[in-house]
């Protein structure tokens, strides 16, 4: 078994050195192709990830008629509290003035709009949180026209843009990873042919003493898919180095938003490794099967 992985090795460093320009090209390929997948790959983790995260915070906000009565309020409020889909102590009386207080905090780095505001322009509400977001409209339904209820606001709807922006880029990263792992497979496919066509007389030679097909292609195969590894690998570093040193200010200023860790963005890695070495190997497997005639 020896002598038998000391060629294997032997051939495959050769043919690896011997067209190096396009082994190069084409770890350079894959590279790019991976690198894009991944980042789409992880970008649709991200938006997951903060859709769990941002959706489970979000609440109900039910606003109050400037002519509430006290008691209407207090109907109000028990009604929430009782509710099945209303979280335990999931509800908030926020008053016109405590609506002030909030907005002169959130606006504070904004003079001229807080100059705008006053307490009496701001409705009183409930915030309501619920065990289960998805439960809004059931929610809603039971008190939209309910009297002292001027509106009932989803919170959701505000994150909702954001997540279809992310979610059409997800999709058009997708579409350009599909593209570059086919001009990475029509590379590696090239290039195995090449050697393939370089050695064309030793493999002719092994035919004859008798070696096997799958001993003649086993070289090439490996080429490719040592191809692909490399390819993966730098994938993955490049993507664990782009959040290491491009992404963890913007998470320093951002404290709020749930971003993947880097634990989960190198976790990635293995399915670049997998998707890299199965795109070489199967584009080396045609195209011996073509052109290889052994």
């Amino acid at each position: 078994m020896a002598p038998r992985w000391k060629y294997l090795f032997t051939e495959v460093s050769t043919g690896l050195r011997r067209n190096l320009l396009m082994t190069l090209a084409t770890v350079v390929t894959v590279t790019v192709s991976l690198t894009i997948l991944g980042a789409g790959y992880l970008t649709y983790r991200q938006v997951e990830k903060a859709k769990n995260v941002l959706y489970a915070e979000v609440e109900i906000s039910i606003f109050l008629q400037d002519n509430i009565t006290e008691e209407q309020r207090t109907s109000i409020f028990n009604d929430l509290d009782n509710d099945p889909l209303v979280a335990t102590n999931g509800v908030i009386y926020e008053s016109k003035e405590q609506a002030y207080e909030n907005a002169l905090q959130i606006f504070a780095n904004d003079p001229e709009l807080v100059k705008t505001v006053r307490p009496e322009t701001l409705p009183a509400s409930f915030r309501v949180k619920l065990n289960d977001p998805e439960q809004f409209e059931a929610v809603a339904s039971r008190f939209r026209g309910v009297p002292g209820i001027d509106e009932v606001v989803d919170q959701r709807d505000i994150l909702l843009p954001f997540f279809v922006v992310m979610n059409k880029v997800v999709n058009g990263a997708a579409i350009v990873a599909a593209l570059q792992l086919l001009a990475a497979a029509a590379l590696v496919s090239n290039t195995i042919r090449l050697t393939a066509f370089a050695r064309r007389e030793q493999t002719g030679i092994m035919k004859l003493v008798g070696a096997t097909n799958w001993y003649i292609r086993l070289p090439f195969l490996l080429e490719g898919i040592v191809a692909g590894l490399l390819g993966a690998t730098v994938a993955g570093l490049l993507l664990v180095a782009g959040d290491r040193f491009l992404l963890t200010s913007v998470k320093r200023q951002i404290g709020f938003f749930p971003f993947l860790t880097t634990g989960e963005i190198a976790g990635v890695l293995p399915l670049l490794v997998l998707v890299g070495v199965l795109v070489a190997a199967l584009a080396s497997f045609f195209s011996l099967r073509r052109f290889l005639d052994v």
